[in-house]
């Protein structure tokens, strides 16, 4: 079977011809009946895709929650190691046993490297030489509620409609 863009060619090409060159009657009546079958190929091809589509879609969905739920499953078990770590710290800090050595492994209490911590809670607080210069973004949701209200912005951005299928 013809793929959809191949159809929608044979289509195109069958109806451009009908309308440019006069037909004997039982010329014209072939073509319509390739036409029409043409017609019947392109509604059971759009009718497999959407088969496809759905299935994908649904596909997606349940990916999208098994993202979800295995990103909490994830955080959930990092949170448990830093918790499990601390207790071991405190533990062999409070005993006084900083090096240890079981059957398995080697344990040992060291310092970490020097972190930043910050005191201020507003980015506002901070001076500008230690913030990160971050490329400019546009605002389109911006851009689109202007030029819908009558904003002058030719040359610089104007809004289009385009078309899509809808499947029910």
């Amino acid at each position: 079977m013809a793929s959809l863009y191949d159809l929608a060619g044979d289509y195109a090409k069958f109806a451009e011809y009908m309308e440019q060159v006069e037909l004997e009657p039982e010329m014209q009546e072939a073509l319509e009946d390739a036409l029409n079958n043409l017609d019947e190929d392109i509604e059971i091809k759009l009718e497999n895709y959407a088969k496809i589509i759905k299935n994908f879609e649904s596909d997606i969905a349940g990916l999208k929650a098994e993202e979800e739920r295995l990103a909490k499953k994830r955080k959930a078990m990092e949170n448990s190691i830093k918790h499990m770590k601390e207790r071991m710290t405190i533990a062999m800090q409070q005993t006084g046993k900083l090096d240890i050595k079981g059957e398995l492994f080697k344990f040992k209490v060291q310092a970490n490297p020097p972190a930043v911590v910050m005191d201020v809670n507003y980015i506002e607080d901070v001076p500008e030489q230690y913030l990160i210069a971050q490329d400019p973004k546009i605002d389109k949701k911006l851009l689109k509620a202007d030029i819908e209200a009558g904003a002058d912005l030719d040359g610089i951005a104007h809004i289009e409609r385009s078309e899509s299928v809808r499947i029910r």
